[in-house]
């Protein structure tokens, strides 16, 4: 006949035993796993310069999941000048840096981010100097960005995007007495481009 003082503690050690063998279980639920990617993109960019621009843009990824946040330097050049802005007897060059911070929402071969950029404007000409309204060349924009890739490879994938901006700030070219150009309130950017996922492990 079992003592009558351990049946309380049997049925406490019965009641907590499923316990830690439920909270086990739920540490081995399944996690989203980290992951990098590494990009090269080629991109044409509208409203940022007089013309239309082209640049590369390589970028660093990190991925959890659906969610991603990258980081981009973009070179840009633009194709010629801008004969309405300054005068076709004067030929002119420009081109911006910018650094692009993104967040991204993937779902299946789709992804849609939010996108900041952060730059220089830089134009020249023969003439003394490229002078600005109130001294600032700084460009900075905000905008969304869509696009769709396509696995070819196991580590390589096709990517596309268009990016549309609201120009935060609006520089004004001057080159000298002969003409001026001022960015655009809105620019578009589109791409093309491999990535890289890296996965963990």
């Amino acid at each position: 006949m079992p003592n009558p003082c351990r049946i309380p503690v049997m049925v406490a050690l019965s009641l907590a035993l499923p316990a830690p063998a439920y909270a086990h279980g739920a540490q081995r639920a399944p996690r989203p796993p980290v992951r990098s990617e590494f990009s090269a993109s080629s991109v044409l960019a509208f409203g940022l310069m007089p013309t239309v621009g082209v640049g590369i843009s390589p970028a660093v990824a990190v991925r959890w999941g659906d969610l991603a946040v990258s980081l981009e330097a973009r070179a840009i050049v633009a194709l010629g000048s801008n004969p309405s802005a300054f005068p076709s007897t004067v030929p002119s060059r420009s081109s911006v840096g910018l650094g692009v911070v993104s967040l991204c929402k993937h779902r299946d071969a789709v992804f849609l981010c939010n996108v900041c950029q952060l730059g220089a404007l830089r134009a020249s000409a023969p003439v003394d100097a490229t002078q600005t309204e109130s001294g600032a060349l700084w460009l900075l924009t905000s905008g969304l960005r869509g696009g769709a890739g396509w696995r070819i490879a196991h580590y390589l994938e096709l990517r596309s995007f268009l990016e549309l901006h609201v120009a935060l700030t609006r520089p004004l070219l001057r080159l000298g007495p002969i003409g001026g150009w001022q960015t655009s309130a809105v620019a578009a950017v589109a791409g093309i481009g491999l990535t890289f996922p890296v996965d963990p492990g």
